[in-house]
């Protein structure tokens, strides 16, 4: 059985505001079902979160569609030179590694898929198409410590781990990961194939 294509929607900072109600805390309260118990990952704070990543540069968020329904997301944006992003890691890395100048780094915040359609692409379309065009050197992320699939998923998609990071205080532990832009690993057309 073939499955339909993902369909996009790319929003900035003012369009994904009209949105975060009616779409963007929906898709998350939806792919985090497991944990959103724990108040770091209430739908309240992942709100508040979405409202303070708008206001940084380059923000963009793209949202996946299948037959009309929004099924995932993926937002992000470009870490400017006086970022606070490095200043959580707990593991030392090389001298330099954490120097942003407002274009090196693009930190890609969120990826996730309503659990109906996890396991068939979505996740890797999405992040292509996100990353896809991106003019900064290279792209970071976090990635909870317990969610393998997604470790896995990160890793065969060329992304390599850094070491561990604590973005607030009342956060738990990340793997800080890795990938040099622009992309040049299999995409997600090529459906998992590898």
């Amino acid at each position: 059985m073939t499955l339909p294509d993902p369909t996009f929607d790319r929003h900035g900072p003012a369009s994904a505001e009209k949105i975060l109600k009616s779409v963007i805390v929906p898709l998350y309260e939806a792919s985090h079902a497991d944990v959103i118990g724990n108040p770091f990952y209430s739908s309240e704070r992942f709100a508040e979160r979405v409202r303070g990543y708008c206001k940084a540069p380059g923000f963009e968020i793209v949202i996946a569609y299948i037959d009309g329904e929004p099924v995932g997301q993926a937002f992000g944006y470009a870490l400017p030179s006086t970022s606070k992003w490095w200043d959580g890691l707990t593991t030392p890395v090389p001298e330099g590694f954490t120097t942003e100048t407002g274009t090196r780094t693009f930190a890609f915040n969120e990826l996730m898929v309503v659990p109906h359609w996890q396991g068939k692409g979505i996740a890797h379309a999405l992040h292509d198409e996100l990353l896809a065009g991106r003019s900064e050197e290279r792209a970071t992320l976090l990635v909870r410590e317990d969610n393998t699939s997604a470790q896995n998923a990160y890793r065969r998609w060329g992304w390599s781990k850094v070491g561990k990071l604590r973005p607030y205080q009342d956060a738990p532990h990340f793997d800080s990961m890795i990938l040099s832009l622009p992309l040049t690993g299999p995409t997600w057309d090529q459906r998992e194939s590898q």
